[in-house]
Parts: structure tokens; sequence; C-alpha cells
């Protein structure tokens, strides 16, 4: 992971540190205004290269004292807390890191060699092995080193038709189809195992916390699984953007820009603030919403028959990737509009939205449900959302003796290939494990146990 061509003593390493110390603080002395915009540009560019190439230093570093357990003599608890101590950066932070460096070293030489050299940013290279790790027992040094080559280009803008280096969350995107053109059924384990990892994550670190500060002001911060956060950017910015567009009484096309105008001294968080105020002051008090979702499912055939049937996973136009037996659970709220394309993006089936249960539906479940269907869930009627026992997409009706209303955990179960449905009675139902496997294909079907007629 060593950054210098040459060997250098212990001692020549620690006078090239002071050395560089020296002239980073000659380089912040002088005086930046008289720097034309071009070598301003390029200042800030090679101070980015410049940081990678310290944090790759950083990174070696802590990677041998974990080594050599310094830990232990030093009497800390570990090599986090060790270089908390001498760094004064959080202790969880630099855990974080110091897995990083050893994955970097183990497995991913070609990306730590391109943070070191400063073509590729530390948050770049922590998404290159987070992405590559979902399928990393399976593909092979070399097609490990193939992938890895393609998304330095991409982090780099090298491989980019606009030349501009990728995001993280551009990079991550990205990665999760990497193998596309390296190895066909690789990339399909590999879009599969990344999106399904990527959603656990995001479920098992979502929180939020709300505090009263005392003084008219709510604090709080939280973490969302990807999908909603984007549903929930979605709304907020329709909500705060700077010009709304619409029709007065005539038909003629206005627009409103008093939010956020000109003259406006409002900053973009001070307008995301206000929009989530209008957001909440606007839900409905008599009963929860229905799904803010709208799928617009836009697939060839080649598409349908290779992503979503062996790997599994549909895309928001948002760019959030989802797992099959999620994009199945929304679907069964949101408004679905396929439109399937054949060669020549010739529409072969355009869908519509009645397929949905009405509120007079709704009202007339209510009447012999008072809860969610699974005989052992409490949550209320209100809370529920319909679900099509008899999957729309394999011919199933939208009517009564078709809608079960469930809550947003047992309808994920429902949807999920290792459950099936159980009817117990005349308005109550259980979520069994299935004893064996599901089928290959079974990402397009979910079966149900009917009840005997």
């Amino acid at each position: 992971m060593g950054i210098a061509a040459d060997l250098p003593t212990s001692t020549e390493v620690l006078d090239r540190v002071g050395a560089a110390r020296r002239q980073v603080m000659a380089g912040a002395a002088a005086q930046v205004s008289r720097l034309s915009d071009h070598e301003l540009a390029d200042s800030v560019a090679s101070l980015a290269r410049l940081e990678s190439q310290v944090q790759a230093w950083q990174l070696e570093l802590a990677a041998e004292a974990d080594r050599r357990r310094v830990a232990e003599a030093a009497a800390d608890t570990g090599t986090d807390a060790w270089l908390a101590r001498l760094t004064g950066t959080r202790r969880e932070m630099l855990k974080g890191g110091l897995l990083l460096a050893q994955r970097l070293e183990e497995t991913y030489p070609t990306t730590v060699a391109a943070l070191a050299e400063g073509s590729i940013r530390l948050e770049q290279a922590r998404t290159i092995v987070d992405v590559l790790a979902a399928t990393e027992d399976e593909a092979t040094p070399a097609q490990r080193e193939a992938a890895q080559e393609l998304l330095i280009g991409k982090a780099t803008g090298e491989a980019n038709r606009s030349g501009a280096p990728m995001t993280a969350p551009q990079l991550r995107r990205v990665g999760r189809r990497i193998y596309r053109t390296i190895d066909t059924e690789l990339h399909r384990r590999h879009l599969t195992a990344s999106v399904r990892r990527s959603e656990r994550t995001g479920e098992n670190d979502t929180w939020l916390t709300l505090h009263d500060r005392g003084d008219g002001r709510y604090v709080g911060r939280f973490t969302l699984p990807e999908r909603h956060g984007q549903l929930l950017q979605t709304v907020l910015h329709s909500l705060c953007t700077p010009r709304r567009y619409g029709h007065d009484h005539r038909g003629t096309a206005r627009y409103d820009d008093t939010i956020g105008g000109p003259g406006s001294e409002l900053g973009w968080a001070d307008r995301l603030g206000i929009a989530l105020c209008e957001l909440i002051e606007h839900l409905p008090t008599d009963r929860l919403p229905r799904s803010a979702v709208n799928l617009l499912v836009t697939v060839d055939l080649d598409t349908l028959r290779s992503d979503l049937v062996d790997a599994g996973v549909a895309t928001m136009t948002s760019g959030a990737d989802l797992t099959a037996s999620d994009a199945r659970r929304l679907a069964c709220e949101a408004g679905l509009v396929p439109a399937v394309l054949g060669t020549g993006s010739t529409p072969l089936d355009l869908g519509r939205t009645t397929r949905l249960h009405t509120d007079k539906q709704r009202q007339a479940l209510a009447l012999t449900h008072d809860s969610c269907a699974i005989a052992t869930c409490d949550r209320p009627f209100a809370w529920t959302e319909v679900h099509h026992p008899h999957a729309w997409g394999d011919g199933g009706t939208t009517d009564l003796a078709n809608a079960l209303p469930l809550c947003w955990h047992h309808h994920r179960a429902a949807h999920d290939d290792r459950f099936e449905l159980h009817h117990l009675g005349a308005s109550e139902w259980i979520l069994h494990r299935r004893r064996r496997p599901p089928p290959q294909d079974s990402s397009r079907r979910i079966t149900v146990a009917r009840p005997p007629t």
C-alpha cells in the first residue's frame, strides 16, 4: 500500500512528513486572491489528490499498527482507540477506516494504488470495496481486477462521456452492474446480491430521533433506506421548487416563484425544512394515506426475461434498485402502469391504474376486519395496505374475494418467497415458512395456499 517508489528509512519518513507539512503551511500562507481562475481550479484539484494520498498513507499506518497490536502495549482497548487517542478523531469513525484498510490491503490492491496516487477519493475507494464485496467470494481475482479498473475509470471520469468524476452514490449504482460486460452469469448474481445487501443495510440501520429543545424548536436526525429517502426527497423537492407551475382559471400557464425566488434569503436547507412542515401539516387526520408511489414499468422484453426474472431486481425512476419482492409489494398500493416494449421501443402492453382496490372496497373490508388480516397481528385496519392473494400479474382480480388488508410488515412477508399464506377462517390468515425453497423463477410468482371450497 506504500506511496513512495523508493524505500526511505524511518528517520527519512518523519523528515518527509515534516517537510510536507511545511510545504502545506507555506502554500496556505500565499494570497489566493492573486490566483487566476485556472490556477484556482488547479489548486483545488491538486489539494484533493494530496488529501487522497495522505489518507492512503494513514490507512497503511493504521493497518500496520493493527498487525503489530500496538494497542495492547499501550493499554488501549483496540487499535481504533489507540488511533483516536493520537488523532482526536471519533473511535467509531476510525474503526470503519481500519476495516477498510484491511480490506484494501488484502483484496483490492488496484483500488488502493489509485487512492495512493491521488486519482480517486477515499469515499470512492470505500464504495468500490463495498459494492464488490457482494460477490467477493464468487468472482475470480481476474474478474475483480477488471471490475476495479472499470470502476476506477468511472470514479476519475476517464471512462465517462462527460469526463466528470462520479460521486460515491453514482458509483454505487454503476457498481451493481459492473460485471455486465465481464461475465453474464456473475453479473446477474452480483446485481441481485448487491441490491439485497444494500436493502438489508438500509433496513437494519433505520432510525429516527426527535428532541424538544424547549425553545420552540424540535431537533432530530434520521437514517432511512435508500428507496424511502428518495421518495421523501422527491416529495420535498416538489414542494420547495423555486418555481411552481400551474394554470389560472382561464387555463393560462402560470408559476409562483415566491419560494426561493429572486431576492429570497432562504437557503436550500431552510426551504427543505419549510417543505417538511408543509408535508406534515397536510397529513390526513382520518386515516393513513395510501402509497405515494406510482410505478411506471417500462421494460424491453430482453430485460424482462433477464434482469427482473433471473436477477430479481427492479429500478425506480429516482435510481434506487429494489428486489422483485419489494417492487411487487409497492405495486399492491401504487398506481401501476406497465409499458412492455418490444424491438424499436414499440409498446406491446399498456396497463391502467384501475387494478387498485377502491375506497368503497376498503370500507367493505373494514366491516370484516378491524386489524391486519394475519391472525397474530393487532395493527389497526387504518394502517393496512390491500394485498392481492392471487397476484394481479398472475390473473388475479381486484375484488373483495381477492383482497386482504395487511400491515406493512406482513405485506412484505406475503411477497417474500420464503413464506406462503394459509387461510384460517372467515377473516383470519397466517403466514407459514415454506418447507422447500421456491422454484428458480419464483421472482414472478407468489403461491397462495387457498382455502377449500
